[in-house]
This record gives structure tokens, C-alpha cells and sequence, in this order.
């Protein structure tokens, strides 16, 4: 009688147990959500306060086209470099990157370091190709902050070229093995990370500081 007693005890937490995650995995997706909210990191982007953050805006993007229009002048006055702001900074990457891949992303802010930069956004993940996520496809809602880290040359008159080093969804970390793949599929990104952007055919060189960017009209010997 105990036998039957202790086989049934079982039987019923075997039935608990596996309602349980038959639940947990029907409802899986608000249960990541609330979780995400919970355990998720800040959705704050970086403010522009920060003097090495900028944003696009009409002031920033009318100087920032008159700097280049000085550069690129004909006349022997025109300066060898000119020093953009910030949010100028922001304001030509913004312009710059190509309509297919802006289209997916809004709240656009650019942060300066030595020699690299990182551009912050709220995507828009509805625009990305299925999978592009994979498992963090039930972490995230229809727009969440995203950032990208790395490098900015010019490849060629007219063209530069956005190294993507290090990438993050709402404050998580990408491996960095998995972040060319994802690049690809989220920025339009080429087969080594690169994202091209369109400058001014006088730039021929950029140097990033956490101040401002110089751009040369010149390589630098």
C-alpha cells in the first residue's frame, strides 16, 4: 500500500513538474519580456550633455557643411584641417550611413574617444531579417538602445569606412566572434564589419578625439 502511495507522490510531481514547463514554455515570451524589464540593463542613451556626445540637428548640420564647403575650397586660403563638434560629428554620420540601414533606427547620438567612436540608437527590431537575433529575439521589444563601437577611415574620395568592433542590445554585450555575423545582418554591414559612409570628396583623412573629429584635407606625412 505504501508502494502504490509513494508511486502515485511521484507520478503527481512528474505531472506538476512537466505542466510546469509546458506552461513556462507557452508563455515564454512574456515571461522573458518581464524578466528583460527586470534584469536588464539601463535603455537610457547616452545624454548629449556629455561633452564628447553629440546629435544631429539642423544647427549642427548647417556648420558642419560649411566646414567641409571651407576644405574642400579651390582657393589657396583654405584651410589644411577643420575640427567638427560632436554633434556635428553626428550630424554627417547620421547623413552619411546608407537610407536602408538609417531607416531602422532613430534618437541617433555619437560618442568620441581616442581614435574611435561609437554610435548609440534605438533600433527598430521589427526591420530586422528573421533571426537575425536568435535566442534574444524574446528579451527585446519593437525598438531598444543599441550601440556600436569602432574605427572610422576613409576608404576612398567620397567614402568612409565604419569598422564595427563591438556591439551591444539593450546594454548586453555581443561575443566578439558573433559580431561581424550580426552586423551583417542588423547594419548591412560587409563580410568584415564595415559599414561605408558618404563624406565629402576633400576629407583624406579622419582623427577621432574624445574633443572633436579633424578631418584633413591632406594625408598626413
Amino acid at each position: 500500500m505504501n508502494g502504490c502511495l509513494k508511486g502515485l507522490v511521484k507520478l503527481g510531481c512528474l505531472v506538476a513538474v512537466l505542466g510546469a514547463l509546458a506552461l513556462a514554455w507557452w508563455f515564454r515570451e512574456p515571461i522573458l519580456r518581464t524578466g528583460a524589464r527586470w534584469f536588464g540593463r539601463s535603455q537610457a542613451l547616452p545624454s548629449v550633455a556629455d561633452t564628447a556626445v553629440g546629435a544631429p540637428t539642423p544647427a549642427a548640420t548647417a556648420s558642419g557643411k560649411s566646414k567641409l564647403d571651407s576644405l574642400g575650397a579651390a582657393a589657396r586660403s583654405a584651410p589644411d584641417s577643420v575640427v567638427l563638434s560632436p554633434n556635428e560629428m553626428a550630424s554627417l554620420i547620421g547623413a552619411g550611413i546608407d537610407w536602408s540601414v538609417r531607416k531602422t533606427f532613430d534618437s541617433l547620438r555619437v560618442e568620441l574617444f581616442e581614435g574611435s567612436l561609437a554610435i548609440h540608437a534605438r533600433l527598430d527590431t521589427r526591420a530586422l531579417p528573421p533571426g537575425a537575433l536568435g535566442p534574444l529575439a524574446g528579451l527585446v521589444g519593437e525598438r531598444e538602445p543599441i550601440r556600436l563601437g569602432g574605427t572610422l577611415a576613409i576608404a576612398r574620395p567620397g567614402t568612409a569606412i565604419f569598422t564595427i568592433r563591438e556591439m551591444s542590445l539593450r546594454g548586453f554585450a555581443f561575443p566578439t566572434p558573433a559580431v561581424k555575423s550580426i552586423a551583417r545582418q542588423m547594419a548591412g554591414a560587409s563580410e568584415d564589419g564595415a559599414i561605408p559612409l558618404k563624406v565629402d570628396r576633400s576629407v583624406a583623412e579622419i582623427v577621432i578625439h574624445p574633443t572633436g573629429v579633424v578631418l584633413y584635407r591632406r594625408l598626413r606625412r
